[in-house]
């Protein structure tokens, strides 16, 4: 992404010398001072969550630059991608096609997502940006709640720049966040709707055919996503 690079590494846990595959997370060096505070303000709200179906944080280095995250390696990347990966008509340059998920794959995964964010919920935490892009796939296929904003440059095309309001997710947000600002365990619940949407379109783009402004509008009129 724009903000820095993503390194497989190994972390030797101190005491018992056990080396722990870790995925690190570097922030480039022009990054702006906004930027890297909003880098270590990601950090420091993991820091919080203990819990399987949450990525954990094992912890940051900021002494000397580039800053860097640690954190649990999920090797199979994000779930948008992951998704996309196994679509039927996806060409990997090799002779036959992953299968898509089974439907009990994809409910299991579904379950996992609902147990990361009831935690969250319950730790009065507002995630506001629940999406397929930032929930993370284990080599074992669990998946669990990613890294809260820090995939966010990955995927620019997904979000909507909105006055001096940043950018925001509008295809995966509800109505009262659109129309008014409000975030709540609620309206990351409506995000939670369009995840499943993108489970089982295997990660197509939400309300297609529509512009971010036209979407906008259309949510907040009451429109919904095609069946």
């Amino acid at each position: 992404g724009s903000l820095g690079m993503v390194y497989k590494g190994i972390m030797t846990k101190l005491g018992n010398d056990t080396n722990v595959p870790c995925a690190i997370k570097t922030v480039t060096e022009n990054a702006t001072e906004r930027e890297r505070d909003s880098f270590l303000i990601e950090a420091t709200i993991m820091k919080e969550f203990h819990t399987h179906h949450v990525v954990r944080l094992y912890g940051v280095v900021s002494v000397g630059q580039p800053t860097l995250v640690i954190m649990e390696l999920m090797a199979n990347g994000d779930l948008k991608s992951y998704l996309r990966r196994h679509r039927p008509d996806y060409e990997n340059g090799e002779e036959s096609s992953p299968q898509p998920p089974t439907l009990k794959q994809i409910y299991q995964m579904a379950i996992e997502i609902a147990d990361g964010m009831a935690y969250l919920s319950a730790k009065k935490f507002v995630h506001r940006d629940l999406a397929a892009r930032n929930c993370m796939v284990a080599e074992d296929l669990t998946v669990k709640i990613g890294d809260f904003g820090m995939t966010r440059d990955i995927y620019e095309t997904d979000y909507y720049r909105k006055g001096t309001k940043g950018f925001l997710p509008v295809r995966w947000m509800a109505p009262e966040s659109l129309k008014d600002g409000m975030f709540s365990s609620s309206s990351d619940v409506f995000s939670y709707g369009v995840v499943l949407w993108e489970m089982a379109t295997l990660a197509s783009q939400p309300y297609q055919g529509l512009t971010n402004d036209q979407v906008l509008r259309y949510v907040i009129d009451g429109g919904v996503m095609e069946r």
